[in-house]
């Protein structure tokens, strides 16, 4: 059994009922009537806007719990200074048992929650062909609460446009930043390669040679080991010198011995 136990949810369930893409005008906490002549507030009116599904007012009084039910039904006749102006009237309730059989008034109707995101009616409201017609006060009230209501919804709709068209152009401005940044870096670096190999007399990438190989060797420049290197090749060399000038001094010995 799906029950919803915040007023906001059963309001917003109900909001989601009448979301038929402009067919309606779905309103909160209306009033009778504006300032001090107001005495009474639907939870919810809505107002059918196309003639194809008929120009009505249907109003709601929302119920979560079994209490504020018997609190209400000890004078239902409270929701009159605003039923009177409606075509439809319901109870609209978070759960089916805070209703129990033979206490819904005679014209109103009943809706229960289907999903915890949706209603379903389960008594029809008997329509009112002949409501009190739209006084000015009555009037004033709904326009003042879908003035308020639209004002929000639209300053919601333009900031997120805003939020999302400077969303975008941040994006693209940094993309544009980022891809200018790095052909930059490309350019400099193909520059400094160039300058490079023309000072070096050959291709980083020659086959005969490996460009960790070259690293490699123009690091030993940079840090003074090359030096070392080579003075060590040097001792090398004249130990090598001296060795053949021994064993050619063996030799010829033996050869004069024979």
């Amino acid at each position: 059994m799906v029950k919803i136990e915040k007023t906001k949810d059963v309001v917003h369930a109900l909001k989601n009922r009448y979301d038929g893409g402009g067919a309606y005008a779905f309103m909160e906490q209306v009033g009778n009537a504006t300032g001090r002549d107001c005495n009474r507030h639907a939870d919810a009116i809505v107002v059918g806007l196309w003639k194809s599904r008929g120009f009505s007012i249907t109003g709601f009084e929302v119920k979560v719990s079994r209490q504020d039910w018997l609190k209400e039904l000890k004078n239902p006749a409270k929701a009159d200074p605003i039923a009177q102006y409606c075509n439809q009237w319901y109870l609209v309730v978070g759960d089916k048992d805070i209703v129990q059989f033979g206490e819904i008034p005679m014209n109103w109707g009943l809706m229960v929650p289907h999903t915890k995101n949706s209603l379903k009616i389960v008594k029809p409201a008997v329509i009112n062909e002949k409501p009190k017609p739209v006084d000015l006060p009555f009037m004033c009230a709904v326009l003042r609460r879908a003035t308020e209501q639209l004002t929000e919804s639209a300053k919601l709709r333009s900031e997120y446009s805003r939020g999302y068209d400077d969303g975008k152009k941040y994006e693209k401005e940094n993309f544009e930043d980022d891809t200018n940044y790095k052909q930059e870096r490309i350019d400099e670096i193909k520059k400094d390669i160039d300058n490079f190999e023309k000072a070096a007399g050959f291709k980083i990438n020659e086959r005969w040679k490996k460009p960790e190989d070259v690293g490699h060797i123009v690091k030993m420049v940079l840090n003074g080991t090359y030096k070392n290197e080579l003075e060590n090749l040097e001792c090398l060399h004249t130990h090598a010198l001296n060795c053949a000038k021994g064993i050619e001094e063996e030799i010829q010995k033996h050869k004069e011995e024979i």
